[in-house]
Parts: structure tokens; C-alpha cells; sequence
């Protein structure tokens, strides 16, 4: 026999309320915070290894170390913003080049699936050995992990767009100009968006492994420095330092698609 057991509906809908959602992910939080603080103590575990949580965040908030990690984190930031707008234009013209001209999609794509497959990662020696230990260098293995994730969504949803509306566009006249500015465009734009979301957590990742291959500054080189130090706790406080400028970047495209694709949230 079966028993189902049904929540009534107005419990349901307050415990899936926003506020019940945001004190669940804070509790969650400090229980971390908390463990991350008393657990290496209880556990005898060294400093070097899993520094306490106050610890961390003195070095997080030195006075001394503060311009030092302001000034690479510019730099840093530089390199991929620098790179994630070059990457996510060239993979947004691609992409639309490509669902135009199905004999260039036919030529191009395999050739991108294969420099696809390659671990952009394992090529950033190569780029220094080409550009230099200046920034050039560092902007390159960027733009290489923002351009795919945005050709690839992009295309997918410009390719996607329904052959019923293209048709009735094409029946009734429409030039190309219009038929990309207002059907597959405004279509594609979910599949773009998830393109630059991923390109932008690409585009940190990438900045980082490249200062770690070679660069005079920025946040890689700090955490190379004090991992050469042994000074634990400064590199858990850079790490703090680029997951806030990654939330923060993401924040900004979530922002962008909200007021971009309001239809979007209309549907919901």
C-alpha cells in the first residue's frame, strides 16, 4: 500500500520562500565558518597545513599586505577583463558567421572541436615562450578560455533558432540584417548568456594559470609567493580575494541577462 503524504500548500510556499531559502545558505555559512575556525585546533592539525579561520582573516585584512594585494588584484583584473572581451566578441562573431554559412560551419567545426579538446592550460607555456612574460601573454590564454564557451553556446543557439519563424520571416520578406537583429539574435540570447557565464568563470581561471606560468605580478604571482614562504593563511586570504572578484563578475552578467532578457523572467 502506498501512503502519500501531502504538504499543504501554504507550507510548502513558506518554506520555499526567498528569505527561508537565504537563512538556510547563511546558517549553512556560519556552520562552515565555525568548523573552519575550531576544527584545525581540535584536530591538531598545523597552521601550515589548515590555518584557523582568524588567522586567515588577519591576513586578509594586514594593513601592510592591503596595497600590495589592491595593486595586483588590478592587474590581475586587467588580464581578464581585457581577455574576456576580446574572447567573448571573437566567439560571438564566429559563432554567427558559422550559423549563416552551413558549407563554413561544415568546414570549420571539426577543427574546433579538436582546439577545443586541447587543454588550453597545458598550452600557456607556449605563450610565453611566444609573447613574453609581459601582459600580451597572459591576455592570450584568456581570450582562448572566454572564445570557446562563447562560440559554442552562441552557435548552438543561433543554430537552434525554430525553422518555422525563419521561414515566416524569409516568406514575408524580411532581409538578413533584419531576420539575424530580430529573430535569431533575441532567440540565441539564453545560449549567449550561458556562454559568458562560463566565460567568465574561464576567464578567471586562465588569468591565474597564467601568472602562475610566469608574470612579475598580479593575485597568482602573491599566492606563489606565499606558498614559497609557507605562509599559509596569505595564500587562503588571496584565494578569499579572487572567489569575491569572481562572485562579483558573475553578479554583473546575472544583472545583464535580467535586464536584457526580461522575457526571460516573464516565463518563470
Amino acid at each position: 500500500m502506498t501512503v502519500t503524504v501531502q504538504i499543504p500548500t501554504q507550507r510548502r510556499a513558506l518554506v520555499n520562500t526567498p528569505m527561508k531559502r537565504t537563512l538556510a545558505s547563511l546558517g549553512l555559512l556560519a556552520v562552515l565558518l565555525l568548523a573552519w575556525q575550531f576544527l584545525p585546533g581540535w584536530t591538531n592539525t598545523p597552521e601550515y597545513v589548515v590555518p584557523p579561520l582568524s588567522d586567515v582573516l588577519a591576513a586578509l585584512f594586514d594593513p601592510a599586505a592591503l596595497p600590495r594585494y589592491l595593486e595586483n588584484a588590478a592587474s590581475t583584473m586587467t588580464i581578464v577583463l581585457s581577455g574576456l572581451v576580446i574572447g567573448v566578441v571573437a566567439g560571438l562573431v564566429l559563432a554567427i558567421v558559422l550559423a549563416q554559412s552551413p558549407t563554413a560551419y561544415a568546414v570549420v567545426f571539426p577543427y574546433i572541436v579538436a582546439i577545443e579538446s586541447i587543454p588550453k592550460v597545458a598550452v600557456a607555456p607556449l605563450f610565453i615562450i611566444w609573447f613574453g612574460f609581459g601582459m600580451p601573454s597572459k591576455v592570450v590564454v584568456v581570450v582562448l578560455l572566454a572564445f570557446f564557451p562563447m562560440l559554442v553556446n552562441a552557435l548552438h543557439g543561433f543554430r537552434g533558432v525554430d525553422r518555422d519563424q525563419l521561414d515566416l520571416f524569409r516568406v514575408n520578406g524580411a532581409k538578413p540584417l533584419q531576420i539575424q537583429t530580430r529573430l535569431m539574435l533575441p532567440a540565441a540570447l539564453p545560449q549567449i548568456f550561458s556562454g559568458l557565464e562560463l566565460a567568465v568563470a574561464n576567464s578567471m581561471i586562465g588569468a591565474i594559470v597564467a601568472e602562475f606560468v610566469g608574470a612579475q605580478k598580479g593575485l597568482g604571482v602573491l599566492i606563489l609567493q606565499a606558498q614559497g614562504r609557507m605562509e599559509t593563511a596569505a595564500v587562503f586570504a588571496l584565494l578569499i580575494i579572487l572567489s569575491v572578484l569572481g562572485i562579483l563578475l558573475n553578479l554583473a552578467v546575472r544583472v545583464l541577462r535580467k535586464i536584457v532578457i526580461r522575457w526571460e523572467i516573464t516565463a518563470r
